[in-house]
């Protein structure tokens, strides 16, 4: 998405002797991603403002953003896609927090089942990042200790009867877990696809 923008920004350091050939690539990859996720923070608090959901969108993001970079699940073929993917899950989400009312009972099944997805599957990796043993073992570590600490605060969030803050947290996992199970679907596929060929 940000291809040429990082490419001008790491030439001009490099022209400039603040970068050498060697941390060129680095670089440039570091500017791509960082501008993808400055536009991302920026549209999901824009949409949060336009529908009156400031806070708890900040409150999804806050939930969302460290678990999903440690469970990994779908990713989208390109940037551009996963920009759209990310502008439709937000706006989901949001009137999912608007309009949805659900009994403290049905949440806890909710909160246990997508856990309990979480746990089972993370981390899913994608085709173009795939993890050695060791990376699977720290991603899942963490992935478990976040999820334990969201599912707590959920739990006490729905005790204090905070419903759009456990609501957040609950379409935070719900999401998550539909993701990883995505992810899953997508891996199967594929090794299916290249086995056969």
């Amino acid at each position: 998405m940000f291809e040429k923008t990082a490419e001008i920004i790491t030439r001009k350091l490099q022209e400039n002797n603040k970068i050498n050939s060697e941390q060129y690539e680095i670089c440039r990859f570091g500017f791509k991603q960082g501008l993808t996720i400055i536009l991302n923070a920026i549209t999901m608090i824009a949409i949060g403002a336009v529908m009156c959901e400031l806070w708890q969108t900040i409150i999804f993001m806050i939930a969302y953003v460290p678990l999903r970079s440690n469970a990994g699940g779908y990713h989208a073929k390109t940037a551009t896609r996963c920009y759209v993917y990310s502008i439709l899950l937000m706006i989901a989400v949001l009137l999912a927090i608007k309009h949805l009312i659900l009994t403290r009972f049905i949440c806890i099944i909710i909160l246990t089942i997508s856990d309990i997805i979480i746990i089972l599957l993370a981390p899913v990796e994608d085709t173009n990042k795939l993890l050695d043993s060791m990376e699977k073992v720290v991603y899942k570590k963490r992935t478990l200790i976040i999820t334990a600490s969201e599912s707590i605060i959920c739990c006490i969030s729905i005790i204090l009867e905070l419903q759009k803050v456990y609501l957040c947290i609950i379409l935070v996992l719900t999401v998550m877990a539909i993701i990883l199970c995505a992810g899953k679907l997508k891996n199967s596929k594929l090794k299916f696809s290249n086995n056969v060929h």
